[in-house]
C-alpha cells in the first residue's frame, strides 16, 4: 500500500510539473506570404495635414546629441539612429506613428503600426501622404519591407537589414 501511496504522490508531481511548461515557438514566413499578409488592404494615400507639427523635429538638437550619446529615449519619446544618418521618432503617447528625419531634422517619411501583437504591419508614406512601402513586423527581430510595386526591398534581422540578395545593406542601433 505504500508503494501505490509514493507512486501515486509521483505521477501527481511529475504531471503538475508537465502542465506547468508552456510551449513557445515562432512563426515563418516565406517572402510570397510575408508579402500577401502585408499588402491586405493597404490604403494608397492619407492625409498629412494631420502631423504638419511633426514636419519638422521639434526636438531635432536634444535627439541628435542623445544619439551621438548612447541614448535612445526620453520620457516622452524613444528615438532610433540608422546608419545613412537618418533617424526615426516614436512618441509614447502615441507610439503606433513614427516619424523618419533625414540628417537636417526634416520628416521623409511616416509610418503607422497596426495591431499590437505578432505579426502586424507598418505601414510608410512620404511627406505628401503617398504609399511608400510596407513592413510585415514579424518579431522585435525580423520585418519584410516591400515597396509600392510589392517587391521585396529588404529583410531585417536583428540589427542588420539585407537586400533581397542577402546582401547586408544598412544596421540599426
Amino acid at each position: 500500500m505504500k508503494k501505490y501511496l509514493i507512486l501515486l504522490i509521483a505521477v501527481l508531481c511529475v504531471a503538475q510539473t508537465a502542465i506547468g511548461f508552456t510551449i513557445k515557438g515562432g512563426v515563418s514566413y516565406t517572402v510570397n506570404e510575408a508579402r500577401q499578409i502585408a499588402f491586405d488592404g493597404v490604403p494608397k494615400k492619407i492625409d498629412m495635414s494631420k502631423y504638419k507639427e511633426y514636419f519638422v523635429d521639434k526636438n531635432f538638437e536634444k535627439n541628435i546629441n542623445a544619439l551621438k550619446n548612447g541614448k535612445n529615449s526620453f520620457w516622452n519619446r524613444f528615438f532610433m539612429y540608422f546608419s545613412d544618418d537618418t533617424y526615426a521618432v516614436r512618441y509614447k503617447l502615441h507610439s503606433e506613428i513614427g516619424y523618419y528625419y533625414n540628417k537636417d531634422g526634416v520628416l521623409f517619411e511616416i509610418d503607422f503600426i497596426e495591431d499590437r501583437d505578432y505579426p502586424k504591419r507598418a505601414i510608410k508614406y512620404d511627406k505628401k501622404g503617398s504609399f511608400k512601402s510596407v513592413i510585415l513586423i514579424i518579431s522585435s527581430d525580423e520585418q519584410y519591407i516591400f515597396d509600392t510595386n510589392k517587391k521585396l526591398r529588404s529583410h531585417w534581422i536583428g540589427k542588420n537589414c539585407y537586400n533581397e540578395k542577402g546582401e547586408l545593406i544598412l544596421t540599426r542601433e
